[in-house]
């Protein structure tokens, strides 16, 4: 038996009617929430795009830092690296995997970061001495709303990337402190004191009520295909 005679043989098995579940933190509490085998498809659509308008080629080597409890969000960005035709290698978000993360960014041509989160950051600030070397080769960089910050003053490009409850957002480099929402999938709001909420659309299988993000912005645009947050920005 081959790899492909078992991936033959697993293709004819019955296939759940979900891809899975997701879970979004709301204040306290936790929402589960049902992700149709279409919404995958459309996340990963979603994803390929973005990326390939960024400039991602199957040429790159990416370091993507997520935990497993983003999955919901972030697989999508796997599974478009995987069209791409990119190679792709993972590490967590937590301060306990910075060396893995240093040995990657130093023993391999990575030319893209996905996910660079606050404790990465953080950890690697303590270590080394100059942040702009360690990042030196990296062509593109999207970073949480935490480094990201951290970054851009530093003068080390960056791109904004961030979970807005069970939505992701992503930056392009021509705008990179303007996060991409998929409008069909997500709806975003902003309060009158900037704090954001997502809900589904009804596109999804399993339209999700709205949830708070715990985090504050400004919606600077707003249309059926795409919404653009900036985090952090006051209230007009």
């Amino acid at each position: 038996m081959t790899r492909q005679t078992m991936l033959e043989a697993a293709a004819r098995l019955p296939r759940s009617p979900l891809y899975g579940i997701g879970v979004a933190r709301a204040g306290d509490d936790y929402i589960d929430y049902e992700i149709g085998w279409d919404d995958f498809a459309r996340d990963t659509d979603w994803a390929h795009a973005q990326l390939v308008a960024a400039g991602v080629t199957g040429d790159d080597h990416v370091l993507v830092t997520t935990p497993n409890h983003e999955a919901p969000q972030m697989s999508p960005i796997v599974h478009a690296l995987r069209r791409i035709g990119a190679t792709y290698t993972p590490t967590e978000t937590y301060g306990w995997d910075v060396n893995r993360f240093l040995s990657i960014l130093r023993s391999f041509p990575v030319t893209v970061v996905i996910g660079l989160g606050e404790e990465t950051l953080g950890a690697i600030s303590s270590q080394v001495d100059d942040l702009r070397a360690e990042f030196a080769k990296v062509r593109l960089l999207w970073a949480r709303s935490g480094p990201h910050a951290t970054l851009t003053n530093a003068g080390i490009p960056s791109i904004g990337l961030e979970l807005l409850g069970p939505a992701l957002g992503l930056a392009v480099p021509s705008a990179p402190h303007d996060l991409q929402v998929n409008a069909a999938e997500w709806q975003v709001t902003a309060a009158d004191d900037g704090s954001l909420s997502v809900a589904g659309t009804h596109a999804r299988h399993d339209p999700v009520p709205a949830i708070p993000t715990g985090l504050s912005g400004t919606l600077t645009h707003q249309d059926e295909n795409t919404t653009l947050v900036r985090i952090g920005a006051a209230p007009a």
